[in-house]
């Protein structure tokens, strides 16, 4: 869509993927741009109702999400994209961070179903190097629902997202726990104004978010402990030749 600042990707109340999907893209850009990680410019803006020539397609009047489409490169396989990086230390950042928030929307293992997309890790030019912008998470957060799975085991599930073979080299103890710091380092109040942030007509009650609030925070606390052993026994795993 094009707007007055520019061409938009615009997600809409009647999409297939349902209103959770609004909220988890809402609710990621803002998490991960208090973390330090960069997303597309994005907005909620109040959209009529508009018809459509195909009957599978219905677009609800109502708040919608809107994220500036940016011209940028998608990492690949055996990219050398992320060796010109402006900030390296990005790339354990997002590990951790889609780890966090169970982001099931860039890459998950196996036991995930294998999802591996490289289109949501993107390079955007900054001058002679590059940076990494990360976009799409409709799929953070939860697999099936919010409202069935932010439950009380949400928080202890122990299976790392976001790690991709390409990202090994430039891994490091010391990145990894400097992005747990910063997870750990994000007061309750604002990840809870995050969490409440969504429109009311995306469904996403007071009583959810508070709990989404609570289960972030404690999340982020047990990650300290495993999640460094975890994605360096990983990539041992890769590296041996014993996971894809």
């Amino acid at each position: 869509m094009v707007t007055d600042v520019g061409t938009a990707l615009v997600k809409y109340m009647g999409n297939r993927a349902g209103t959770d999907a609004l909220v988890t893209e809402l609710l990621a850009a803002e998490l991960a741009g208090r973390v330090g990680l960069l997303t597309p410019d994005f907005a909620v803006v109040e959209i009529p109702d508009i018809e459509t020539t195909d009957p599978h397609v219905t677009v609800q009047g109502g708040p919608a999400f809107f994220s500036r489409w940016e011209q940028a490169q998608s990492l690949s396989p055996n990219s050398r994209l992320l060796a010109n990086l402006r900030k390296p230390g990005d790339v354990a950042l997002l590990v951790v961070f889609d780890t966090w928030i169970r982001n099931k929307d860039r890459f998950a293992d196996d036991a995930n179903g294998g999802v591996l997309n490289y289109d949501n890790i993107l390079f955007k030019p900054d001058k002679r190097k590059t940076q990494l912008l990360v976009i799409d998470h409709s799929h953070a957060f939860a697999e099936t629902s919010l409202a069935d799975e932010i439950n009380d085991f949400w928080a202890t599930e122990e299976i790392v997202y976001g790690l991709f073979n390409e990202f090994a080299p430039m891994l490091s103890q010391r990145d990894v726990k400097s992005a747990l710091d910063k997870l750990c380092a994000v007061a309750h109040g604002e990840i809870r104004d995050i969490c409440l942030s969504p429109p009311p007509e995306w469904g996403f009650t007071g009583v959810t978010a508070n709990r989404l609030t609570d289960l972030l925070v404690m999340r982020a606390a047990l990650m300290k402990d495993w999640l460094p052993n975890a994605i360096f026994d990983q990539m041992e795993l890769d590296l041996d030749g014993k996971e894809a």
